[in-house]
Order: structure tokens, then C-alpha cells, then sequence
């Protein structure tokens, strides 16, 4: 498995691990989304998103030193950005899909909880994107 590789499954792991809990907590309400228990569960989230994102890619670029200091090829570029292109869309058409629950009147802590999970779901496209192209050869 290729250093691109293994970083885009530690960013789906990551991603589903990190946000998983914090919207598992909302969902489940065992966290309002409302008030400062939900923005603390979202910092310690995001802290820790950051801190294993960064560990698991370090340690991954130490069990490929070759793989993983050397600069992308073109297939590589080309994965990275096929990816991103489909990400965006996924976005963008999960941003338009925002408008019907903004409409229905729901609270702005609900909207701004949307549009979070919306990046999320872009960012776990975008790496199972990678993940597929990377396997199939592209």
C-alpha cells in the first residue's frame, strides 16, 4: 500500500472516528446542540482529529520513508484532484440542501451542525474517492 493510500485511509478512519462522536453525541442527545457542552465536545473533536491526523500520517510516512518523501506522480495528481473535483460537488450540492431546513425555520445551531457535517461528508467522500482510485489503478 502506497503512502497516498494509507493517508487517505487514516483521514476516512479519522473523520469517521472524530466526528462520528461528535455527531453520534448529537444525535443521541446526550449533548444539546445548543450551549457550550456541544462547542467544548466540538473543540476536543477537532483537537483530536488534528492530533491523530497528524501521528498516523508521521507514522505512516516512517513505515514508507521512500514512498512518502517523494513528490507525487502524475497518476497521483491525477487521483488527488479527480477526488477533490467529486468532493466539491458533493458539497456543493449538500450547501443547496442546507436551504430546506433554513426555510423550515430550524435554529441556526442546527444549520451550522448541517453545514459541519457537510464538509464531513465531502472529506470522507474525498478520501474514499482516493481510496477506490488508488485501488483500481486508476
Amino acid at each position: 500500500m502506497s503512502f497516498r493510500e494509507k493517508a487517505a485511509w487514516i483521514t476516512l478512519v479519522v473523520l469517521l472516528l472524530c466526528f462520528g462522536l461528535y455527531f453520534g453525541a448529537i444525535a443521541t442527545h446526550r449533548i444539546s446542540g445548543k450551549g457550550w457542552a456541544s462547542v467544548h465536545l466540538l473543540m476536543q473533536c477537532v483537537a483530536a482529529f488534528i492530533v491523530l491526523q497528524i501521528g498516523l500520517t508521521l507514522a505512516a510516512r516512517w513505515t514508507t520513508p521512500r514512498d512518502g518523501r517523494s513528490p507525487r506522480d502524475e497518476r497521483e495528481q491525477l487521483i488527488v484532484s479527480r477526488s477533490h473535483t467529486v468532493g466539491y460537488y458533493v458539497l456543493m450540492v449538500l450547501t443547496l440542501v442546507i436551504g430546506v431546513p433554513f426555510h423550515a425555520g430550524l435554529p441556526a445551531v442546527v444549520l451550522v451542525n448541517l453545514a459541519l457535517l457537510d464538509v464531513v461528508v465531502a472529506g470522507l467522500v474525498v478520501a474514499v474517492a482516493q481510496i477506490v482510485m488508488f485501488r483500481r489503478g486508476f
